[in-house]
């Protein structure tokens, strides 16, 4: 474990040091003095993140809400996840996470038991893979008061280009289902405190503010959403390459921010109050069969694949692998000109087709694509796809054409992730 100084500020981290950054101690930067905790304070808690989380902002939050005296806190922290890879849900019942994973589970009677296994633990270290924790599980076995989401960042490939008006119905399938999981749950929490991602250049203002207001579309007493980007400002000290990731005293403002927005109104507002609006969510699709899970075929799209003969006209230069870090995945895309549609329906002439570009931290070959060149494909539009989220290197000029994933690449990242 890497020791960090009080003088967070002073530091220099290098790049191998990427998700470890300030986490391994942010703690040492010093936690407010408490005096004593309100009366209405939570008993227990839970709290769920992806690579952000795991820059620092989550073992700080961990750390201040048992300086709070909250009995039972348990945090995890799993990189390149959104929404639905923490369910049940058929396509992600089997998620999992191959670029960094930290727990911090309250045990009785001892301190706090810590598993992390991120970048920067060692020269060359890199994380092993693991499963996504469920939130119906986790609610079910901590039964927390409060639950923090701080979700949303794996969800910024789908807000390019200027066409706003698609986007906040291309979020809704990512947010709305988790939710559900949540007011449903047998465990449901009283209160539920969703972190919107901070800033980040990749991702236009419009387009956060989208993001921001679909996850406020059934805030009330019961849900709150704190938006990050009033609590910091981008650029950010120890920004890594991706211009997304950041480490150091800017995890520590955000998550001291979080807190006190979490303080204040559980102090004004008591959680006997809250309840969870399940008139607004209706009940999920009930959880995959044993037998359902265990299959590794990929999960059937929702509209039928569109089959094309299409020539390549432009090939977009695939995202290196610093530039995807802290993730191990990317894809890449290509546009086509639509000669002419064997089956299925499309309007338009050029689309994009996003191919794999790495899986498992491996560069995949594209050597075998070049300019004029002619395929028939069988494509699948990219929503339609556990796919959709992940890093996609697209040109500015060409992110308002339709994107679709070939078939051949749907199968492959099924198999190998």
């Amino acid at each position: 474990m890497v020791n960090f100084s009080n003088e967070i500020e002073s530091v220099s981290f290098s790049r191998r040091k990427f998700i470890l950054g300030a986490g391994a101690a942010l703690v040492s930067a010093g936690l407010p003095r408490v005096w004593g905790a309100p009366p209405v304070w939570p008993l227990s808690a839970l709290i769920i993140g992806d690579s952000m989380a795991l820059c620092g902002f989550g073992q700080r939050l961990d750390a201040h809400l048992r300086s709070m005296g909250v009995e039972d806190v348990f945090t995890y922290m799993a990189c390149g996840t959104q929404p639905l890879s923490w369910t049940t849900l058929k396509a992600y019942a089997n998620a999992k996470t191959r670029c960094g994973f930290w727990k911090i589970e309250t045990q009785k009677g001892a301190a706090p038991l810590s598993f992390q296994d991120t970048y920067g633990m060692g020269h060359g270290h890199r994380p092993d893979k693991y499963d996504v924790p469920k939130i119906e599980e986790l609610l079910e076995s901590r039964k927390p008061d409060i639950l923090v989401v701080q979700l949303g960042n794996n969800l910024f490939d789908l807000l390019k280009g200027n066409n706003y008006s698609r986007m906040g119905p291309m979020l809704q399938p990512y947010i709305a289902p988790f939710l559900a999981k949540v007011a449903h749950s047998p465990a449901a929490p009283k209160r539920v405190y969703w972190v919107s991602p901070p800033e980040t250049e990749r991702i236009a203002r419009a387009a956060h503010d989208i993001l921001v207001e679909r996850l406020r579309a059934t805030e009330g007493d019961w849900l709150k959403v704190i938006d990050s980007r009033l609590l910091l400002k981008y650029p950010y000290r120890n920004l890594q390459p991706d211009k997304q990731h950041f480490f150091g005293p800017d995890a520590v403002i955000w998550a001291d921010g979080v807190f006190d927005i979490i303080k204040k109104d559980l102090e004004v507002a008591p959680l006997a109050s809250s309840v969870a609006p399940t008139n607004l969510l209706p009940p999920p699709p009930p959880a995959p069969t044993p037998s359902e899970v265990a299959k590794s075929t990929p999960p059937a799209p929702t509209r039928p694949p569109l089959y094309v003969k299409a020539s390549l006209e432009y090939i977009t230069e695939p995202f290196s692998k610093e530039e995807i870090a802290p993730y191990n995945e990317s894809l890449v895309g290509f546009v086509y000109r639509v000669r002419y549609v064997i089956s299925g329906e499309f309007k338009g002439t050029h689309l994009v087709v996003l191919h794999a570009a790495h899986i498992d931290g491996k560069r995949q070959s594209l050597s075998g694509y070049y300019i004029n060149q002619t395929r028939r494909m069988r494509l699948i539009p990219l929503e339609d796809t556990p796919w959709a989220t992940l890093k996609s290197k697209d040109d500015p000029r060409f992110v308002d054409l339709e994107r679709f994933i070939s078939e051949e690449d749907n199968i492959k990242l099924s198999k190998q992730m």
